[in-house]
């Protein structure tokens, strides 16, 4: 028992077996790629021949670092098959993420649960979307500041290649400093991060004279923030993050299970509820402060656009995940009733993709083992002390 109990104790094996949860699902799931891919892998496939086409739409951050893969593999979905491996990436990278910022165990264990239970955040990676390799890279960017690296900006500049939403992460690397640092340090990663991007705009203006927002043509850095849209956005944002649902701005009548939460809209209230009580739940009150920020920068960015969309919030959705954790860690008994509003997602993910990616209930997999997971490692815990003592127990 003893050694049972060690076993479920270690943060390693509850990431590690998350982790094959994920990459087993994938190994059940058919790749189908659809709309954004095939200009992804047309601008891959351009870059392996040996030149660079910009005018091929898109950000293609992404694409850079696929091409490698496609030269090894000659997969013709070479785009896809990064997506997947960044997006098994997701659940370890969240741990040491969470571990850098909330610098406690139990707390990057109960994030590493909450990025795992958010199925919108990998398998959409079979369709050609980007956001996977984007979230990895935002998370490594969290997990490099967390530890005062002086490697951050390799991760955040490759996500504002990837997509721009990254510049929400701003605050954290001037407002505030991970082990005493200068804020000159945090201003040297930042602007050696925006080399990346600053780079590509410039060389993509002088080929084709423009610059491409995303893969939507008709939309350049003259017309991307639609201003008018903006109240509106932000109360459809404000719905979009704490209901079950929310609606496809551009017909409603087409809204399906795509539009449904894509996180828990329980956990992203005690990440609020946190925000407001900074000095209750962070014990780096500017550290908090910094998140908040990120958070309304991130939101703002999205509320500027034509409409809001979940994906376009990702970031938001993340750091508000994260500010949740110290709250939900205090507040223990919510664990069961927080894990149970994580099931959602895999519901609303399945009914849109049933017979698409997945051609049987295996998606199902990723909850059923997190809540063995979690359920045997309560119970070893309840063996410690009798039951009355937790159902009466009171923080003094």
């Amino acid at each position: 028992m003893r050694s049972l109990r060690a076993l479920f104790l270690s943060s390693a094996f509850h990431v590690t077996v998350l982790t094959l949860a994920v990459a087993a699902v994938f190994l059940r799931s058919t790749i189908v790629p659809m709309d954004d891919d095939s200009l992804y892998q047309q601008f891959i496939e351009t870059l392996a021949h040996g030149r660079v086409d910009f005018s091929i739409p898109g950000f293609h951050g992404a694409s850079f670092l696929a091409v490698p893969l496609y030269l090894l593999t000659g997969f013709p979905h070479a785009n896809i098959l990064f997506q997947v491996l960044c997006a098994i990436a997701l659940v370890p990278a969240a741990y040491f993420a969470a571990r850098s910022f909330l610098n406690d165990q139990f707390q990057a264990v109960l994030f590493t649960y909450a990025m795992a239970m958010m199925p919108f955040y990998f398998f959409i990676s079979l369709r050609g979307f980007t956001f996977a390799s984007f979230t990895l890279c935002v998370l490594l960017t969290l997990a490099l500041r967390g530890k005062g690296s002086g490697w951050v900006w390799l991760p955040l500049g490759i996500s504002f290649l990837i997509k721009p939403f990254s510049i929400a992460l701003l605050p954290l690397l001037l407002w505030w400093n991970p082990n005493k640092q200068t804020w000159k340090n945090g201003s040297r990663q930042l602007g050696l991060a925006l080399v990346f991007p600053l780079i590509y705009v410039i060389a993509e203006y002088l080929q084709i004279g423009r610059v491409f927002v995303g893969v939507h043509p008709t939309i350049d850095q003259a017309n991307v923030f639609q201003w008018w849209k903006f109240p509106l956005n932000v109360v459809h944002g404000f719905q979009m993050l704490f209901s079950i649902h929310n609606y496809y701005p551009l017909d409603p009548a087409l809204t399906g299970p795509g539009n449904l939460v894509h996180g828990s809209p329980l956990l992203l209230f005690l990440g609020l509820f946190g925000l407001l009580y900074l000095s209750t739940f962070w014990r780096d009150r500017r550290l908090g402060q910094a998140i908040a920020f990120s958070i309304g920068i991130a939101y703002i960015l999205a509320a500027l656009l034509d409409h809001m969309d979940h994906f376009y919030l990702e970031a938001a959705v993340l750091l508000l995940t994260l500010a949740g954790i110290p709250v939900l860690a205090k507040y223990q008994r919510l664990l069961p009733v927080i894990l149970f509003s994580l099931h959602f997602q895999f519901v609303y993910l399945y009914l849109q993709y049933r017979g698409i990616f997945f051609p049987d209930f295996s998606l199902f997999l990723i909850p059923v083992v997190a809540d063995v997971l979690a359920l045997v490692t309560g119970l070893l815990w309840l063996t410690q002390k009798p039951m009355h003592s937790w159902l009466f127990w009171r923080r003094r």
